[in-house]
C-alpha cells in the first residue's frame, strides 16, 4: 500500500511538471492570443477606418496578383483548383503566375492549370535551377541547355523569367533575365527552421482566429535582397516583384483513398502512410470536404499565403500577356496585403504642369522631372531611395511630394504603417530611372 501510494505521487509529480512544461513552452503563445493579436487586430482596424480613395493619377488599371505559386504538377503539393480558386477569390487576386517544378528535363507548356478561371488569369510556369519561367507560348524547354541559352531563348521570344530565392547564388550579371523577388515567404522562412516548434505550437494556439498574425511571426526585412536589387539596378534595369511561393503542403491530411483505406498526407505532400481505418480515423476523420480530405491541419493554406503579400501591376487591361509585359516593364510594386489592401497607390512624376509623364518603371530625363509624387490610401511612413540609400523621409501622410533636387539616379519607394509603435514595410514601388540628358 505504501508502494503504490508512492507511485501515485511520482506519477502526479511527473504530470504537474509536464503540466508546466507544457505551460511554459505555450506562454508565448497564449500571451499572443489573449494580449498582443486583439491589439494588432484593434489597431489595423483603426489603421483600415482611415481608408480615403486617392485619385487616379496613374491612367492604367492596378492589377492585384501572385507570382511564384505551385499545384499539384510540383512534386510538393497537392494543390487543385478547387482549393486554389476559392483562396484567389478571397484574396482579390486578378492573376496567379505558377511555378510548377519541371516534372522532366523537357518541359511542356502549356500544362497543368493554364486559362482563365472565373475571371483569374492562372498562368502556368516552371520553376527549377534559381528561375522561375513563363514562356507565355505553346513550346518544349529543354532543361539541359546552358541556363543562359534557355533564359535568352524564353525573353527573345516574348515570355518571362525571373530570379527566385535570391538569398542564394545567381549570375546577377546575366544580360536577359528580367526580374528579380525581393520578398519571398519561404526566404523568410529559413531562419525559423532550426526550431519550427515554437511556429507550430503558435499556429496550433492562434492558427483558426488569427493565423494571419501568426505568418506575420516570420517576417523579416529581407535588406541583403534588397540592397542587392538596389546594386543591380545601378548597370541594368531587373524588376522587383515579391513571391507567395505558395504550396498549402506544410500540413497534416487526410483522405479516403477508392479503395477505402486512409492516406495520411504530412509536409512536403508527402505520404506519410496509407492505412485502414482503425480507431484515430473514426475518431479524427470527418466527411470528406469538396477538396477531398476527410482530415485537415494546415498551417500554410493557399489564402494565407496569396493574401501574405502580391505583386500589383497597372496595366490598359487583363490580359497574361498584358501582365507580363507591364511587369517586365516595372510597372509594378509589391505589397504585404494582410496588413492592408494596397489598391490606390500610385508614385509617379510629374512636369511642370503637373501632369504624370513617367511612372514607376519608367526611365526619363532628368530634365523632364518636376516632381515625385505618390499617393497612399491610408496614412504611411514614405522613405523615398536613390541608387540605394534613404534620401527622404515624410511620416503619417497621404499624399507625397519630393521637394529636393531630382538628380540623376534611380528613384524607388517604400512605404512604412504604424503598428505597436513600430514602422512596419508595407509596400515596396520599382523605381523610376532618370538618366542625364545626354546618357542615351
Amino acid at each position: 500500500m505504501k508502494l503504490l501510494r508512492k507511485l501515485f505521487q511520482l506519477i502526479a509529480i511527473l504530470v504537474l511538471i509536464l503540466i508546466v512544461v507544457v505551460l511554459i513552452y505555450s506562454a508565448p503563445s497564449l500571451w499572443r492570443k489573449i494580449y498582443t493579436y486583439p491589439k494588432l487586430e484593434k489597431e489595423r482596424n483603426e489603421l483600415h477606418a482611415k481608408y480615403k480613395k486617392p485619385s487616379n493619377y496613374i491612367q492604367q488599371t492596378d492589377y492585384k496578383g501572385v507570382l511564384h505559386a505551385h499545384s499539384y504538377w510540383s512534386h510538393d503539393s497537392r494543390g487543385i483548383l478547387k482549393e486554389i480558386l476559392p483562396a484567389a477569390k478571397k484574396a482579390e487576386l486578378d492573376f496567379i503566375f505558377l511555378s510548377d517544378h519541371a516534372r522532366y528535363q523537357l518541359d511542356s507548356f502549356p500544362r497543368g492549370y493554364h486559362s482563365i478561371y472565373d475571371n483569374i488569369i492562372i498562368e502556368s510556369g516552371t520553376e527549377k535551377s534559381g528561375l522561375m519561367v513563363s514562356p507565355m507560348k505553346s513550346v518544349t524547354l529543354n532543361w539541359d541547355q546552358p541556363k543562359d541559352s534557355l533564359i535568352k531563348q524564353i525573353t527573345q521570344s516574348g515570355g518571362l523569367v525571373l530570379y527566385v530565392h535570391t538569398e542564394e547564388k545567381h549570375e546577377w550579371d546575366n544580360p536577359d533575365y528580367q526580374a528579380m523577388e525581393i520578398y519571398n515567404i519561404h526566404t523568410d522562412f529559413l531562419d525559423e527552421e532550426d526550431d519550427l516548434m515554437p511556429f507550430v505550437v503558435n499556429s496550433v494556439i492562434n492558427g483558426h482566429k488569427y493565423k494571419h498574425w501568426g505568418m506575420r511571426e516570420i517576417f523579416d526585412e529581407q535588406k541583403i535582397i534588397l540592397a542587392r536589387w538596389d546594386s543591380i539596378n545601378q548597370f541594368k534595369k531587373v524588376v522587383g516583384m515579391a513571391a507567395s511561393d505558395a504550396h498549402n503542403n506544410q500540413n497534416i491530411r487526410a483522405r479516403y483513398t477508392k479503395e477505402g483505406m486512409v492516406e495520411w498526407v504530412g509536409p512536403n505532400a508527402k505520404t506519410i502512410s496509407i492505412v485502414e481505418p482503425g480507431w484515430k480515423e473514426k475518431l479524427l476523420l470527418t466527411e470528406p470536404d469538396e477538396t477531398g480530405w476527410a482530415f485537415k491541419f494546415e498551417l500554410d493554406t493557399y489564402f494565407h499565403s496569396f493574401n501574405f503579400v502580391n505583386t500589383h501591376v497597372f496595366c490598359d487591361s487583363l490580359s497574361n500577356i498584358n501582365i507580363k509585359d507591364n511587369l517586365v516593364a516595372g510597372h509594378a510594386f509589391i505589397a504585404f496585403e494582410s496588413l492592408a489592401n494596397a489598391k490606390g497607390f500610385q508614385y509617379f512624376s510629374t512636369d511642370t504642369k503637373q501632369e504624370v509623364n513617367a511612372i514607376m518603371g519608367d526611365s526619363i530625363q532628368v530634365g523632364s522631372v518636376n516632381t515625385l509624387k505618390a499617393v497612399s490610401p491610408f496614412p504611411v511612413r514614405f522613405e523615398l531611395i536613390r541608387n540605394g540609400e534613404v534620401i527622404d523621409v515624410a511620416d503619417n501622410l497621404y499624399t507625397y511630394e519630393y521637394k529636393g533636387e531630382v538628380r540623376p539616379g534611380n528613384y524607388r519607394l517604400e512605404a512604412y504603417i504604424n503598428l505597436k509603435g513600430e514602422q512596419i514595410p508595407w509596400v515596396y514601388t520599382n523605381p523610376i530611372y532618370v538618366y542625364r540628358n545626354d546618357q542615351y
